[in-house]
């Protein structure tokens, strides 16, 4: 092989980074002076025209140099007999000035906190950068005379607990660290700078570094420029749609604020790197993805027995190929950090002798020679490689060393085991896979690779290419969970092969996976460590309060869906560090202490699971990654890290109870005739009927047994790769243990039973009895029926399913049922300590449209349900031009049909299993059932922290969940969050989660109230906006689903309680107030039709013309046929019918669900009406509205509907958008509100719902996308009877005659409107729309509901400004609109009778239009006038059209209301019953 000289790594050795202070990215980025980087031109460092950073460096380092050459010299002259601290300082203080800190005075005296002891630091510059200079000799990371306090462990504890102080400099003049405040991460945060590498050696290109990262200019106080769109991930967003405008926070504006120590330049550059980190990531994925692709396309291309088996062994053996060029690609990926980090060679002990130091250094000088990945990555940045395989030999060489007891010592390869274990022939077993590839257990080793193609892949794996430029992956910085976001997402390629040309190819053949191949999955480390604060820390202290370090060992955590291990690195590394301070008996231990203790930490507390096998073993990688230490063996972590299906799996309550009765659902394929016999059959084995009392157990689930002898396995140790050896070979025979796989099949037969085919000719079906006679079968033999045994474990097979009491026994035990410690619901004893995650939010039903996006574009691109479904049913019977069956097609509705019975078949055992009795409800999606599971898992003294959706503490469907946690009170926090700062990048920026915590059952006395906060963009934003609510708070809130309020602050909460202390609901289902004020009944609202599921009804204006329909205004005739226009909620708005139109959209704006709005002229117009883009019969509009006996709801015989737009956002201009509209057909995005009759004036209802109070109270509640029923009933709304009443400003007259009038005049303005103007008593034609008069008019409204509702005048500007997207995007309106109400509300506190002056003539009274007609008005049977028909004042003579003052459309924020209809299929939290 040819010998290459060595070259510099991609990071320099000179320069280290700590605790992920700084990303790999980010430091490549300053080391290339990119322009991109914000505050980094040259007069940024007060440089002046033309002159470089480069050419700046470049003459302190000449000076500097010859400073250093004289301390060195002043040094030898002291040797080591005096004190050579005034030496070194003279020497540092020389390069702090050159560094343009000017001539640093001495601190006497210290650094002050309250309650704590002086920090002893030698200088500070200005009053924000302390810097401790100490003498050459003094250890930065130990105790020593010469210092009072480990000087990092002080710096370091001083930044994180002083508010003024967030950046730090600490330097013995050998090395130079840049601390800073770490309380957002773990452990010690620094960038170190080697001093004597740099200036002893002469090393310019690190200097330019420190240079450009440590200059005065990056530490100075100075305001960040504002960008004029949103950063965060913009980059990233290229294929998004357009994003709303961003909304604000209503905070002060940058230059209204004061400088804080974050205002600095290096800060800048931190929040760039969490904004482009993203796109690294995302491009070092396309690299990994495509080295893949050239090893897969090599080992095929030059290994005809390997494409042999993969052809002869299928999908299956092409699987197992994959696995390996992802086990291969670790292996690289982890080989490449080590020697990076310089962590992988083996270094002499302490008590070597000089030979044996000797020996050491020749075989650490021939690995980095002759087999080193560094001198690979230098070979393949120059040269392109021959169809030589001697790279690749050199390479397995070394793999295998590292799995081979020993080593090898002439290279200084350790043994380390992990992912280079590499089993012994005794080991195998052979009958584990079915498809084996030659060369089996490293078919890859063994197989031939050319040098060209290696280094192809090695220099994709090196180097990414980010707008031009071409950069090397620093992967000494490259953090393990930044490693683990870029292969996870490569988890969800699909591998494809090509044998003609044998090549080999990873593609996205899911639909959806979108945002999983662009990390949004990924997990920001900020997000993890807040839920840790609340959900690991109460643990640890539980656990540290005996104040003996190994205690801490006790603790066991799992995440349930570790992914790429992220939450585990971050758990374990947390513990690691408390391990090591009380260890140590310093606040901060030096970062070696903290990584020994990591590597305990990962041997005894750490559990995962993943349904994806290879994301298992990526988890192990990262936790081998972040606990490598010398001289030891990676942990063994096959027992702890596992694969299965976390959610489906039998616990032992379920099990002793038999088969339920939910496992006999019709699925595809299924007859109900025998699925109904088999549940009769099932229900009369279950209560024992024929063979044992019902009390009596069903099956035996004890695993005392097996809890032994788990225990005698993990007690052997695995400090050698002997000893992994042997604690992999007892693992290997304890799962094959005979009780062991007994319980297994047991559970694995209930689970089965849910998914068993039940046809006539199928196995026969598992039932109660059979399950019995199983757990009899103490030998497990077949199951009787032919077929059955090969059914149940293909069923076995394709579900995964985990049962956790047996894959983690020595956690959960089964022993004792009435032991303090059971868990009732689940029938185990014990749990985990903590439980941890960011589980899938994921609808468990197969989205059509989804499924055949990669499939069949033409279905998944049908312009409806109804279309997609006739095509896909026409898949089974499809034939070709000539007649015959097309099997491509037919296979394709095959696979179809399966995947929706396995679908299915899940979905039933989370409803009917009784495994989630909480949360197994409706549309399931997976966050809310890991939310349940998780609560499972952890012990009486357990916590569990969530990343979830903030619905599962505001939705009705997760209701029961929520408010059972609160009335037991194990319900913590929940800590919401929207996604306007990008943290989860490819999902929606409006969309909300949530940091969601829970507590065991024995920690009730601790969590009397539960945490909350809401609508923060970043974690540091929460604790400001922190809040507490105990139980009778949620049932005075909602008390009929007892979930939880929005509010954004306490003052919210505070008003907002208020309001429910004074006002009812709208309907309340329990008890503690009126039920139904408003008579509305038991099925007051309708969603008429279903824009995708009623869609085969709707007719378009093409299709109704082509038939010889005619027109009259938006209303067809055809065949006799008459068609109405169908309402969507976007064309209306607050006391508007006529918001907006599909006329003249264009289909950018339709995909936005922003329509074209009608005008002040189209308004004026009274014959204008919104242009459907769909028509409905009208025979089927009145079937709708006709009675329906099964909600009941009687009939509705009014002229017009009164409804509310479904799609809404607390954040949007307005939320609740109430109004009336013509008796017409209505899509579901326009709920009706139809009460048993429209006696109770309605009006009224109206003009509360449209009022800032009650959208107010609405903001606070409303956390999705949409105002469903649920959110509308727990609306506080004045009861009819306040409308009997006078006011103060209405004197004797009924508040009723004063709200009509002007409700009248407001919804009246076309000539369709006329049976509502009929119902309100008014038989006039429209009135004239008026700007001008509106405003004042709904002004004079909205201070009269703030009035009702008992809102003080302070609490009237709290209400007000929380609407900020409107003061935000239209801050001249808003304040009009705020000044108008507010000056009508100081008004009518006057207690004298009011109109508002400029109204005139009054309300109702205005002028009016000619009379007219409207296609759409019709004769309706009478529903009679309202309740209380006082008549109106006297009209005065009508006024032709006037030219009133206007205001602009954007009165009340009308304009901007954005977005109506956005969807947030991006999460399939929506299903297809929304429009498509």
């Amino acid at each position: 092989m040819t010998t290459l000289a060595p070259d510099r790594l991609p990071a320099s050795a000179a320069v280290r980074v700590e605790g992920g202070l700084l990303s790999a990215d980010l430091l490549t980025k300053i080391r290339a002076g990119d322009p991109e980087l914000p505050g980094s031109a040259p007069a940024d460092y007060g440089l002046g025209r033309g002159v470089r950073i480069e050419d700046a460096a470049s003459r302190k380092w000449n000076a500097l140099r010859a400073a250093y050459t004289s301390l060195q010299e002043e040094l030898k002259e002291l040797d080591g007999k005096a004190d050579p601290t005034k030496a070194t300082r003279v020497w540092l203080l020389t390069l702090l000035e050159e560094l343009g800190y000017g001539r640093l005075a001495p601190r006497r005296g210290g650094i002050r906190l309250p309650g704590r002891e002086p920090y002893q630091v030698s200088h500070q510059w200005m009053d924000h950068l302390p810097v401790h200079l100490l003498g050459w000799t003094t250890p930065l990371d130990r105790w020593s005379a010469g210092s009072a306090r480990v000087p990092q462990s002080m710096m370091q504890e001083l930044l994180n607990a002083s508010p003024d102080h967030l950046w730090g400099i600490l330097s013995n003049g050998k090395v130079l660290r840049l601390l800073r405040d770490s309380t957002a991460l773990v452990g010690s945060a620094y960038v170190e700078f080697d001093l004597e590498a740099i200036f002893g050696g002469g090393d310019f290109s690190d200097f330019l570094l420190m240079y450009a990262l440590l200059h005065a200019s990056r530490l100075e106080l100075v305001p960040k420029p504002e960008k004029k769109r949103r950063g965060a991930a913009a980059a990233v967003a290229e294929d998004e749609e357009e994003a709303d405008e961003e909304e604000g926070d209503g905070l002060a504006a940058p230059d209204e604020l004061p400088l804080t120590p974050a205002d600095c330049r290096l800060e800048w550059w931190r929040d760039f790197a969490v904004e482009t980190g993203i796109r690294s990531r995302n491009l070092l994925r396309d690299q990994v993805a495509k080295a893949l692709n050239v090893l897969g396309t090599g080992f095929l291309q030059n290994n005809p027995d390997l494409a042999e088996a993969i052809t002869a062994g299928g999908r299956r053996a092409l699987d197992d190929f994959h696995h390996e060029l992802l086990r291969l690609a670790y292996q690289l990926i982890f080989l490449f950090v080590a020697e990076d980090r310089d962590a992988l060679l083996e270094h002499p002990g302490p008590g070597a002798t000089k030979a044996e130091v000797k020996a050491n250094q020749a075989a650490r000088e021939r690995y980095n020679l002759y087999f080193s990945t560094a001198r690979l990555r230098r070979i393949a940045s120059r040269r392109k490689g021959d169809h030589h395989t001697d790279l690749w030999q050199g390479l397995v060489r070394v793999l295998d060393a590292l799995g081979t007891n020993g080593g090898e010592p002439a290279l200084a390869l350790p043994e380390l085991g992990g992912l280079y274990y590499l089993p012994e022939p005794d080991e195998i077993d052979q009958d584990a896979q079915s498809t084996r590839l030659p060369g089996s257990p490293e078919p890859l080793r063994v197989a031939k690779l050319p040098n060209e193609r290696l280094l192809e892949a090695v220099r994709l794996l090196s180097r990414i290419k980010d707008k031009g430029r071409t950069t090397r992956v620093d992967y000494r910085h490259l953090g393990a969970e930044e490693l683990g976001s870029v292969y996870e997402s490569l988890l969800e390629l699909v591998p494809a092969r090509e044998p003609e040309n044998e090549l080999f190819e990873l593609k996205d053949l899911v639909a959806g996976n979108k945002r999983k191949l662009t990390g949004s999955y990924y997990t920001p480390s900020s997000l993890i460590e807040k839920l840790l604060d609340t959900a690991l820390d109460p643990v640890i202290e539980r656990y540290a309060a005996s104040g003996v370090p190994d205690h801490l060992l006790k603790i066991n955590f799992v995440d349930p869906s570790c992914g790429s291990g992220h939450f585990l690195v971050a758990a374990a590394r947390r513990i690691a560090l408390r391990y090591a301070v009380m260890d140590q008996g310093e606040s901060q231990p030096a970062p070696e202490r903290v990584r020994e203790a990591m590597a305990k930490v990962v041997r005894h507390c750490v559990h995962g699971v993943d349904i994806n096998p290879l994301a298992a073993e990526l988890a192990k990688v990262s936790l081998w990654l972040e606990s490598l230490t010398p001289g030891e063996p990676l942990a063994y972590l096959d027992d702890r890290i596992k694969t299965g299906n976390a959610l489906l799996g039998a616990t032992p309550a379920v099990l002793e109870r038999g088969i339920p009765d939910g496992a006999f659902e019709k699925l595809e394929g299924d007859e109900q005739r025998v699925v109904t016999e088999l549940r009769q059959q099932n229900d009369r084995e279950r209560k024992g009927a024929e063979h044992l009392p019902f009390a009596e157990r069903v099956v035996r689930t004890s695993t005392a047994v097996v809890r032994v002898e788990a225990e005698k396995v993990a007690k052997i140790g695995d400090h050698s790769l002997a000893e992994v050896r042997r604690h992999a070979r007892a693992h290997r025979e304890f799962e094959k243990q005979p009780e062991l796989r007994h319980l297994k099949r047991v559970a694995d037969v209930w689970c089965a039973s849910f998914l068993w085919p039940k046809h006539k000719g199928a196995p026969a079906a598992i039932t109660t009895n059979v399950l019995r006679a199983v757990e009899k079968d103490v030998e497990d033999g077949p199951l009787v029926d032919e077929g059955a045994e090969t059914m149940l474990r293909d069923i076995v097979r394709r579900n995964q399913f985990f049962h956790w009491h047996l894959e983690f026994p020595r956690v959960f035990r089964v022993e004792e049922s009435e032991a303090e410690d059971v868990n009732p619901e689940t029938g185990w004893q014990g749990g985990f300590d903590v439980v941890l995650g960011n589980p899938p939010w994921e609808r468990v039903k197969i989205q059509k449209k989804e499924w055949f996006a990669a499939r069949d574009e033409k279905i998944a691109a049908a312009a409806t349900a109804s279309i997609r479904d006739r095509m896909i049913e026409a898949l089974g019977t499809s034939v070709d031009e000539e007649g015959r069956p097309n099997e491509g097609d037919r296979q394709l509705y095959v696979e179809y049909q399966f995947d929706q019975r396995e679908s299915k078949g899940q979905v039933t055992m989370y409803r009917k299993s009784g495994l989630f009795p909480k949360t197994g409800f409706g549309d399931v999606n997976t966050y809310a059932v890991f939310a349940e599971k998780a609560r499972q898992l952890i012990g009486p003294e357990g916590m569990a922290g969530l990343v979830l959706p903030t619905g599962i503490a505001t939705d009705k469907t997760t209701a029961p969940f929520f408010s059972d946690l609160v009335e037991t009170r194990q319900m913590v926090a929940v800590l919401d969050m929207e996604n306007e700062e990008k943290l989860f990048s490819a999902v929606h920026n409006q969309y909300r989660f949530s940091l969601f915590t829970m507590a065991g059952r024995d920690l009730t006395r601790h969590y009397p109230a539960v945490r909350l906060a809401f609508r923060a963009r970043r974690p540091d934003q929460l604790d400001a906006r922190e809040f507490t609510l105990d139980e009778e708070g949620f049932k005075r809130i909602n008390p009929n689903t007892r979930t939880a309020p929005v509010c954004e602050s306490r003052s919210h909460l505070l008003v907002l309680d208020g309001v429910h202390d004074r006002v009812p609901l709208l309907r309340r289902h329990v008890s503690g107030g009126p039920a139904d004020p408003w008579k509305l009944g038991n099925g007051p609202f309708l969603r008429m039709f279903d824009m995708a599921t009623a869609s085969k009804r709707f007719q378009s204006a093409e299709t109704l013309f082509d038939q010889g329909g005619t027109c009259d205004g938006t209303v067809f005739v055809s065949d006799d046929v008459r068609y109405l226009p169908l309402y969507e909620g976007k064309f209306l708005h607050q006391f508007d019918s006529r918001f907006a139109t599909f006329e003249n959209a264009t289909q950018a704006q339709i995909n936005k669900g922003t329509l074209p709005r009608l005008d002040g002229d189209a308004h004026r117009d009274p014959s204008a009406v919104p242009l459907p883009r769909h028509w409905v019969p009208e025979d089927d509009a009145e079937e709708r509205l006709a009675e329906d006996r099964s909600v009941p709801r009687k009939a509705w015989r009014h002229g017009w509907l009164m409804g509310w737009r479904d799609v809404c956002r607390a954040s949007d201009d307005r939320t609740v958008i109430a109004t009336v509209l013509p008796r017409t057909a209505v899509g579901h995005t326009q709920p009706l509100l139809l009460p048993v009759s429209a006696e109770e004036p309605m009006y009224a209802l109206l003009a509360n719902l449209s009022a800032f109070v009650l959208d107010f109270a609405a903001r606070q509640k409303v956390q999705g996308a949409h105002l469903t029923y649920t959110y509308l009933e727990q609306l506080p709304v004045l009861p009819p009877a306040t409308y009997d009443l006078s006011a103060p400003w209405t004197q004797d007259a009924p508040l009723a005659d004063w709200i009509r009038s002007r409700v009248l005049e407001l919804t009246y303005t076309s000539y369709e409107m006329a049976p509502w103007a009929k119902y309100l008593g008014d038989d006039g034609p429209p009135f004239v729309w008026d700007e001008r008069r509106r405003f004042l008019m709904r002004a004079e409204l909205d201070a009269a509901y703030f009035h009702l509702y008992g809102i003080e005048r302070a609490d009237v500007d709290l209400v007000l400004d929380s609407f900020r997207a409107f003061k935000n995007k239209q801050p001249a309106v808003f304040q009009d609109t705020k000044d108008e109400i507010v000056r009508v509300y100081e008004a009518m506190a006057e207690g004298r009778t009011f109109t508002h002056p400029s109204l005139t003539p009054p309300p109702a009274q205005g002028p009016r239009h000619p009379p007219g007609t409207s296609p759409l008005t019709r004769v309706i049977p009478a529903g009679g006038p309202p309740k209380r028909p006082t008549a109106l004042a006297t009209k005065k003579k009508r006024r032709g059209k006037s030219a009133p003052d206007q205001l602009g459309g954007g009165l009340f924020g009308l304009d901007e209301v954005e977005g109506g209809d956005i969807q947030l299929d991006m999460l399939n939290l929506f299903g297809e019953d929304e429009q498509e």
